[in-house]
């Protein structure tokens, strides 16, 4: 089982291991040859004046692959690294020497998938020997060393899977590297749905991080392998200045490739991709279904509108110690509007739980309904035989108004008053008598209130939700009582 293999891991190094550097420890250098056949140095970087961030991880670790899926130590890379501003290096260290190429490329029985495609640093295989240099005892270990010189060596941090601006503070604002130059940061903040075929407009973020304006810069862009014309922007973008870059409009879906290739005349490689979806047609009704698999707290979903609005779904943890059981849940939707669904693991393996040899494999479907009728299939996944995914997203176009039949819970489910100020009360009918708890989440995904209700007789239920000491703002209350779940939206006023 995945966890449990885990946590064998992490005790095997941990006993064979001393206790792992503290931050202020000198950096043990090393040299090494990456996937490509380059050799290098640490402190022939370091004497450089570069900031290095050392990534250890092994294939088969799922909180590894999650922050790789993340782009942070890329877009760290694409804007500081060789060709950005030249002031930062970053190392990626598999380190369990047991697993094999094809476990790097995301073909073999270890792996959480293809580490290789996409990355733009250097990658090093078989590193088990500097792991254990640095006395590490888990995976992920992410160090900064900076290149200021104590004793003879460079210091290390231990800057761990931090955000973006965390590893900026670790590697500039810590350290007396400073960033160089103009140091745009690009995220893509265009659409990611076409709707019935409409057009799809792309665009990019870009915030300047350096010390001097950014002035120009030019785009290169290719839909599903097609070059698309170059894009060119120019103004004064200076330091801490955000600009919307408008990449094009677009009919046809699937993979959208953009690049920042040059940036006040010089070369510039920052370079990234996104998924853009079609839509299927469905009902004003559908049900979300989900039969969890064996570790069902790592099972998220949420439908958004056109505009980005949250409609329904739940959040991660919502589903925990629920495993090996059916959810259903209606979803009202408007006609003619388009939303686009999206089901998150957290670990990054779908619904496969048997190929940590646990059982049961889950599913999701997303089925459109005309009261008790199946009028169409929008979404089918089954974790037994199809792909791992950390996200799975499906556009929907709503073309025909039906009737909707809700499962006995959300038909139930009151909160009143709501909006309310500090205080409101939830009811609900239970069909049966069995388990029952709520769980109350911020828009963020974190859990605010969790009560266990216990054993509660069948019939009307009512409790007292306290909200008091939060601040006002939407949240997400969800209620679980025998196999199913009901999700609901309140306003905490105050």
């Amino acid at each position: 089982m995945k966890h449990i293999y885990m946590l064998f891991a992490v005790l095997t190094i941990s006993s064979t291991a001393l206790s792992q550097l503290s931050n202020g420890s000198i950096a043990p250098d090393f040299t090494a040859t990456d996937i490509n056949g380059v050799e290098y140095n640490l402190y022939d970087l370091l004497d450089g004046g570069n900031t290095v961030i050392l990534d250890f991880y092994a294939t088969w670790c799922g909180p590894c692959w999650s922050y790789k899926e993340t782009g942070i130590l890329e877009d760290l890379w694409n804007t500081f690294g060789p060709d950005g501003t030249g002031d930062l290096y970053v190392f990626s260290l598999e380190s369990d020497d047991t697993t094999t190429d094809a476990d790097l490329h995301g073909t073999g029985p270890a792996t959480t998938g293809d580490w290789v495609t996409g990355t733009p640093f250097p990658m090093f295989d078989n590193m088990s020997n500097v792991f254990d240099d640095y006395q590490n005892s888990y995976y992920p270990t992410i160090y900064t060393v900076c290149p200021d010189p104590v004793d003879g060596g460079y210091a290390l941090v231990e800057s761990g899977q931090a955000s973006f601006d965390g590893h900026v503070a670790a590697a500039f604002m810590d350290c007396s590297n400073s960033i160089t130059g103009a140091a745009p940061l690009v995220s893509y903040n265009g659409e990611t749905s076409s709707c019935g075929g409409d057009a799809w407009n792309a665009s990019a973020a870009v915030t300047n991080l350096g010390s001097e304006d950014v002035t120009a810069m030019t785009f290169s862009t290719s839909l599903n392998g097609v070059a698309q014309s170059d894009i060119t922007w120019e103004g004064v973008l200076s330091n801490g200045g955000n600009q919307t870059v408008d990449l094009g409009s677009y009919t046809e879906i699937g993979t959208f490739d953009y690049t920042l290739i040059a940036v006040n005349g010089a070369d510039w490689n920052a370079e990234d991709a996104v998924s853009i979806v079609g839509s299927t047609e469905a009902t004003s009704y559908v049900q979300v279904r989900i039969h969890t698999d064996n570790w069902p707290e790592e099972t998220s979903w949420e439908i958004l509108d056109s505009d980005g609005m949250y409609i329904d779904g739940i959040a991660e943890g919502s589903l925990d110690n629920q495993n090996d059981m059916e959810f259903t849940w209606d979803v009202a939707l408007d006609l003619n509007e388009c939303y686009v669904f999206t089901i998150y693991d957290a670990y990054g393996d779908g619904l496969n739980s048997s190929q940590w040899g646990a059982s049961p494999d889950g599913t999701c479907d997303v089925v459109s309904m005309d009261g008790t009728t199946e009028v169409s299939i929008v979404v089918s996944y089954d974790g037994a035989t199809d792909a791992d995914f950390a996200e799975l997203v499906a556009g929907m176009e709503v073309t025909q108004v039906t009737g909707i039949t809700e499962n006995d819970l959300t038909s139930s489910v009151n909160v009143f008053p709501n909006p309310f100020t500090d205080n409101t009360t939830l009811s609900f009918s239970a069909a049966e008598a069995g388990q029952a708890s709520v769980v109350v989440y911020n828009l963020v995904g974190k859990k605010v209130i969790e009560m266990n209700l216990g054993n509660i007789a069948a019939g009307t239920q009512t409790f007292e939700l306290d909200f008091a000491s939060m601040e006002a703002g939407i949240y997400l209350v969800s209620l679980t009582a025998g196999n199913e779940t009901s999700t609901l939206r309140v306003t905490n006023a105050q």
